[in-house]
């Protein structure tokens, strides 16, 4: 038909029923114009309205409502960590309590053993001083007397000093240096330690050695008792203490079980263990001593007789004899 419009598939289109498609057409696009139209004066509409209690109330609820469940996501591994460690705590502190309670309970126990041990060790250091009541430590004797010329030598030097003794009654049961190396360039010979038989003998030599000391080749010659290491570590740590009664030209004496005695103004004071020290100087009336303090004149506890530590000047006996002779 002439002046038609084809579709798609290739059919004429009469003009009437074109027309009516068109109008069709402006008809869904009015349609279409007038709901996009009628939506934005809905939201305008609502925006210009104002928000009413309820508004703000449901509003708030939902801003506790996502603040609560983001607080807990964020607090939830903290409260666990604080938990345990609530735990972890409670525990120690009960523990604290069993070891404070058990230790209350071991404090006695634990004093009365360290008693005990106390008693066990005075009570061995004077077992072991009188397995050495028989001994001497002779200080002096030169290292040129071996070991050979020992005993032929001391029986020697103990008749000088007791000549009115016999030779049955100088028995010497042993007789050896100190059980240590010589060292080669040492001044001082290693001492010299015997047991006489008889006790009353060995203390005669000891008198005697005080009273006339003697010196062999130009060394003079102590004699000491033998003590045990314990006794002589103790009055090592008195030395302070003596040197200052020796001072003050007050007599003192030692004594077993270990203990230092002072006989003051008819009185006698004893000291049985070094913590007691202080005390006893201010009981003597001496100034404080300080026991931890390095003097310069402090010697080895070994040196000191029992007796006493004054030591007599010596002479040295004629070049001519060949024996050791008593000093005059």
């Amino acid at each position: 038909m002439g002046g038609g419009r084809k579709t798609k598939h290739g059919a004429e289109v009469a003009p009437i029923f074109r027309a009516r498609r068109e109008e069709s057409s402006r008809g869904e696009d009015g349609r279409e114009e007038d709901s996009d139209s009628a939506a934005s004066d809905t939201s305008r509409t609502a925006a210009a309205a104002p928000l009413t209690k309820a508004d703000l109330r449901h509003l708030l609820q939902e801003i506790k409502t996502n603040m609560a469940a983001e607080f807990s996501r964020h607090l939830t591994p903290i409260t666990e960590s604080l938990n345990d460690l609530t735990r972890r705590t409670t525990a120690i502190e009960d523990q604290l309590d069993r070891t404070s309670m058990q230790a209350q309970t071991n404090e006695p126990a634990i004093s009365a053993l360290q008693d005990q041990v106390r008693l066990l060790e005075e009570a061995q250091e004077d077992l072991n001083n009188r397995s050495r009541r028989n001994n001497i430590r002779i200080r002096g004797v030169p290292e040129t007397v071996g070991i050979d010329m020992l005993a032929p030598t001391l029986r020697e030097l103990f008749c000088s000093l007791l000549p009115e003794a016999s030779p049955a009654e100088l028995l010497l049961d042993r007789a050896h240096r100190a059980l240590k190396a010589p060292l080669p360039n040492a001044t001082q010979p290693r001492d010299i330690i015997i047991r006489m038989h008889y006790f009353h003998i060995k203390e005669a030599l000891m008198r005697a050695a005080r009273d006339n000391p003697l010196q062999i080749e130009g060394h003079q010659v102590c004699f000491y008792q033998d003590l045990a290491p314990s006794t002589l570590r103790k009055r090592r740590e008195l030395r302070p203490l003596t040197l200052e009664l020796a001072r003050r030209h007050i007599r003192y004496t030692w004594g077993h079980p270990f203990k230092l005695q002072v006989r003051q103004n008819n009185r006698v004071h004893t000291l049985y263990h070094i913590s007691e020290a202080t005390a006893f100087a201010e009981r003597l009336g001496l100034p404080a001593i300080d026991l931890t303090a390095e003097h310069p004149d402090r010697r080895p506890a070994g040196r000191l007789s029992p007796r006493g530590p004054t030591l007599h000047p010596t002479r040295a006996p004629p070049p001519s004899s060949p024996h050791p002779q008593p000093a005059t």
